[in-house]
């Protein structure tokens, strides 16, 4: 018992030093009195060494001038979190992360040191709940009396990027921007046809008859049932839209809408409607806000986390684990490059932040379309375990918590969803290709010795028979059934109610939240709070989030044999067709290729 409190007994990181360099010292001191010169020399060098990086790397950065202002840019590829692999973290340039920019508006919003923040936006192309995210957070930088300046500098401006930027003080453009003030769409590319002419067949089964992710290889458009899902989730995202845009900048729903949908606009007419305050770039805000050119008064990203780490570290807090689940969900083998949730491994953070006696709750992020039925059972699985010993689990969604991605968050104590969210799809999808009219256009033959007539089904060089259909579909017919009753015992929901919510179907934060499919409408910051709760951790009980596993130079070695590169550009141009992140792609490729039973929701672009 008295190790155990020993254990949670945590000094802060100026008591180390100041032990660390009253060792060094007396060693020195002992060293020169004993006639070991050179080596109490050396001890009195080093302990001066430490006090001065000290000084230089921590404890200088972390002090800012009064009426500072903070500097921040977001541009394609904001990554969820931040990068696990030496080499990718080399690659990644300090790139910012969702994870740094909660840090810093969180911490930005209550430091009386930052007077203003300048968010600079060159297309960052984000999902709608991620710049929900963001937007609360401008919000209550505003709130807190601060001023916040968006400058929109990309070419292209989406409803997404506005959203964002709607939440500052002030909305500049640069001259030569565009805004695509297009509305809201969903769809996606249809291929049976075009799979046809080139010799390739492709089965699909599907449980339900909403679970259209592989309709765009059986169909040539989108079946009445997913049409009526993707246009109940974008007349959602359209109602969330105006709602925020209205608030923020202070117009009435009609014009909101009216704007929202106003088409391809240029810079001068967006400020003559109001969208934007003016134009303007970002040297031109520097000189306003700087107008002695000093320079001092700018702080980057980078030192800002230093400032944080440094306030936030030292003393005994509460430690709530944060593990990430981003990217489709695998099984065995990971791909080589790319973001996505290994079953195995994901379940072994879990267990591991579970049996850390330091680690009060753990609070999973999962931004996932689904994938491998396998994969996320693991997943489900250790998060009853984690509950089991004690450990309250909360999940907060991002963009997507779809199919399997639903299923690795649905047994949590809470679930926390943005309302643009896309979550549930529960349902299962099987889908095979053949290519054997393919193989005979080049003149290619296939012969086959086999035991029975069955032995070759999952062959690509002939498509399944009827009889052989049918079989496995009531395969993936017990599998839907499993999923479906483990969503009725983590949800509390009626054997009837879960198959309601499900058949398929995916639903906006807004609508999952109404049909019990999610606890409550936030981001990861509610999800926090609510953890604190679950663990019982007083209001005024300071907390520390500690992303998991914890980084270090053994984890980081760990992580570098995945996660190593970055996707090349044949999965940047996928990226861009079917509107998820290019670091998916390379995961959505090996489960197609690989075949089999998959939990995974429609693109929704």
């Amino acid at each position: 018992m008295k190790l155990a409190r020993l254990r949670q007994i945590r000094l802060s990181r100026e008591a180390r030093l100041a032990i660390l360099v009253a060792v060094l010292i007396a060693l020195g001191v002992i060293s020169l009195d004993a006639g070991w010169h050179l080596v109490g020399a050396v001890l009195l060098l080093i302990a001066a060494g430490v006090v001065a990086a000290f000084y230089l790397l921590v404890l200088r950065p972390a002090r800012i001038p009064e009426n500072s202002v903070l500097m921040l840019k977001i541009a394609d590829g904001l990554r969820e979190e931040p990068p696990r692999s030496p080499i990718e973290q080399l690659r990644s340039r300090g790139t910012p992360t969702l994870y740094d920019l909660r840090r810093v508006l969180e911490c930005a919003a209550g430091d009386p040191s930052i007077k203003t923040v300048v968010i600079e936006l060159n297309a960052p192309a984000i999902g709608l709940a991620t710049a929900q995210e963001l937007y609360d957070r401008l919000r209550s930088i505003v709130a807190a009396g601060k001023h916040v300046i968006a400058l929109l500098a990309g070419d292209n401006v989406s409803v997404r990027d506005y959203l964002v930027a709607c939440a500052a003080s002030e909305i500049v453009v640069n001259p030569d921007s565009s805004f695509m003030m297009l509305g809201v769409a969903a769809g996606n590319f249809f291929l049976r046809s075009a799979l046809g002419k080139l010799g390739v067949e492709v089965q699909t089964l599907q449980w339900k008859e909403y679970k259209g992710a592989a309709e765009m290889f059986s169909r040539e458009g989108m079946s009445p049932e997913l049409r009526e899902s993707l246009e109940a989730i974008i007349n959602d995202w359209k109602a969330i839209l105006v709602e925020h845009v209205a608030a923020a900048r202070k117009l009435t729903p009609e014009v909101a809408k009216e704007l929202l949908a106003r088409g391809f606009v240029g810079a001068r007419t967006a400020c003559e409607t109001h969208l934007a305050d003016r134009t303007g770039y970002i040297e031109d805000i520097r000189t306003e806000l700087d107008p002695k050119n000093e320079d001092g008064c700018f702080i980057a990203m980078p030192r800002y986390l230093r400032r944080i780490s440094y306030l936030a570290r030292g003393g005994d807090r509460a430690r709530l684990a944060l593990i990430h689940g981003v990217g489709p969900v695998i099984a065995g083998e990971p791909p080589m490059a790319g973001e996505f949730i290994s079953g195995e491994r994901t379940a072994a953070e879990i267990r591991r932040a579970a049996h850390d006696d330091q680690v009060r709750a753990i609070v999973f992020r999962v931004n996932s379309p689904g994938g491998s039925a396998v994969g996320s059972d693991l997943v489900w699985r250790a998060v009853r375990e984690a509950q089991k010993r004690g450990k309250p689990v909360v999940v907060s969604m991002g963009d997507v918590a779809g199919s399997g991605g639903y299923y690795v968050a649905m047994s949590a104590d809470a679930i926390v969803a943005e309302p643009g969210t896309i979550t549930g799809s529960i349902g299962v999808v099987y889908a095979k290709l053949s290519v054997r009219d393919l193989l005979a256009q080049a003149g290619i033959a296939i012969d086959v010795a086999k035991t029975d007539p069955i032995a070759d089904a999952l062959s690509f060089a002939r498509p399944m028979t009827e009889a052989e259909l049918a079989q496995l579909n009531q395969v993936v017919g017990e599998l839907y059934g499993n999923f479906t009753a483990k969503v009725a015992e983590g949800r509390k929901l009626s054997a009837d109610a879960a198959e309601a919510v499900a058949r398929g179907r995916v639903w906006s934060g807004v609508a999952a939240k109404a049909h019990g499919l999610v606890d409550e409408l936030g981001g990861l910051d509610r999800a926090v709070a609510i953890a604190r709760i679950k663990a019982g951790i007083a209001d005024n009980t300071p907390h520390e989030l500690v992303p998991y596993p914890p980084t270090g130079m053994m984890a980081a070695l760990s992580a570098s044999g995945v996660f190593a590169a970055e996707p090349s550009w044949p999965f940047g141009l996928g990226a861009r067709l079917t509107g998820l992140p290019p670091r998916w792609m390379p995961a959505l490729i090996h489960l197609l290729a690989r075949g089999g039973l998959m939990m995974i929701c429609p693109v929704i672009k």
